[in-house]
């Protein structure tokens, strides 16, 4: 029996146990190198609400080298520029134009901030990815956002206008500390700007691939405020979004702050209660969902391997990856990954030794079947890829 990472009493509850799996982005640079399998099992405290990892590993072995990145995506990068747009907008930076982004990649969202009229910091745990936006001529500490580096930060930069965490808070093996740090690092007119998946959607719509070592919790409004709750912060804003399959961002700012909190915020809170994520049968139904489609999956590459058709698939992200060792060995039926991201091209998917390759070979092997494994970007690859029509090729996903 696991205790909660936050309120240290203990779980019961468990949403999926998917096994033993490799960690997702843990790319291999020769065919036969073995990796380490860690258990991938989501469990729920039913006290603060907040579904987490059974086994969380040193986020060290995962982020310190990383391969994800942001720019690689054509949607995405149109994603962070309405957001940059949308902040210039609806904030005033007259007073203070200092902005910091936790968890900023190649800098794919700050660069959209005119150095002439904005002070921009970035952070990031991994050194290689702070180099290339660096690179990019965008202000990078390699560091990770924490309540010890946060006095460090605020007494070097000082306290920024706004702060941007979008798609960094499921990454963090200690949210609290995290969100401590945020208390720290603000002053009582900051924005701040969280944005994840919201587990509800992932739950209701059965995204089990978005479960991963990477992602130590699964997120909703409700959590959320349980965890500031004794913080000098609330959330006042709720926005719903489209991207990673249903997000959520919210607004925080200091309680002394005299911003209003919106109606939809109490709207999302009650709404989330009564999506019954949190009951057990949901969990249990959820599980059920997730092996079921794990058949269909597998029954699929054994009838047209069966016909001797040449199956690849597309985007060698973790949430790929996650869904390729869940389903298991039958995988290996897949005759390579493509990806656009030069730094995992020749590697090798973990746990499977299934060669990523670059998209530019696919006109010279024509494959029968391309299958989409990042569905959060089908619309995006289905664009790119539709030349393979031309020889009767297919496009599917399995989302």
């Amino acid at each position: 029996m696991s205790s909660c990472q936050v309120c240290r009493k203990k779980i019961n509850l468990s949403l999926i146990d998917m096994g033993h799996m490799p960690i997702a982005n843990d790319l291999k640079k020769s065919k036969d190198n073995k990796c380490n399998l860690f258990p991938l099992e989501v469990l729920l405290c039913e006290y603060c609400k907040l579904f987490q990892l059974s086994v969380r590993i040193n986020p060290q072995s995962i982020f310190s080298d990383y391969v994800y990145h942001s720019s690689y995506s054509s949607s995405w990068l149109a994603h962070a520029k309405n957001f940059a747009n949308k902040v210039k907008n609806d904030i005033d930076f007259s007073q203070n134009n200092f902005i910091m982004e936790i968890a900023s990649n190649d800098g794919y969202f700050l660069k959209n901030f005119d150095k002439s009229k904005f002070k921009i910091l970035g952070l990031v745990p991994a050194e290689n990815v702070a180099d290339i936006a660096r690179k990019n001529n965008i202000p990078t500490e390699a560091i990770f956002f924490n309540e010890d580096n946060a006095t460090y930060l605020k007494n070097k930069y000082g306290k920024p206008k706004l702060i941007i965490a979008n798609n960094v808070l499921a990454h963090v093996p200690d949210i609290k500390d995290f969100l401590r740090a945020l208390d720290i690092v603000s002053a009582k007119e900051t924005f701040i700007s969280i944005e994840f998946p919201s587990v509800v959607n992932l739950i209701q719509d059965f995204q089990f691939d978005t479960i991963y070592h990477e992602h130590f919790t699964y997120l909703s409004l409700n959590t959320i405020e349980n965890l500031i709750n004794k913080l000098n912060l609330k959330v006042f804003r709720v926005e719903k979004l489209d991207t990673h399959g249903g997000s959520i961002r919210l607004w925080l700012a200091k309680k002394s702050n005299d911003i209003k909190i919106q109606k939809n915020v109490h709207l999302e809170r009650s709404k989330e209660l009564k999506s019954k994520i949190f009951d057990s049968e949901t969990l249990k139904l959820f599980s059920r969902e997730c092996f079921k489609r794990k058949d269909r999956f597998n029954n699929f590459l054994n009838e047209e391997k069966n016909k001797n058709l040449k199956i690849y698939a597309y985007g060698a992200a973790a949430k790929g990856i996650s869904f390729l060792n869940f389903c298991g060995d039958n995988c290996k039926k897949i005759l390579g990954v493509f990806d656009k991201n030069e730094m995992k091209q020749g590697c090798y998917i973990p746990g499977l030794n299934i060669e990523i390759l670059d998209p530019k070979h696919i006109n010279e092997i024509k494959p029968d079947y391309i299958i989409i494994l990042p569905w959060n970007l089908k619309k995006e690859i289905k664009k790119d890829l539709s030349f393979i029509s031309n020889w009767g090729g297919k496009l599917i996903s399995f989302e």
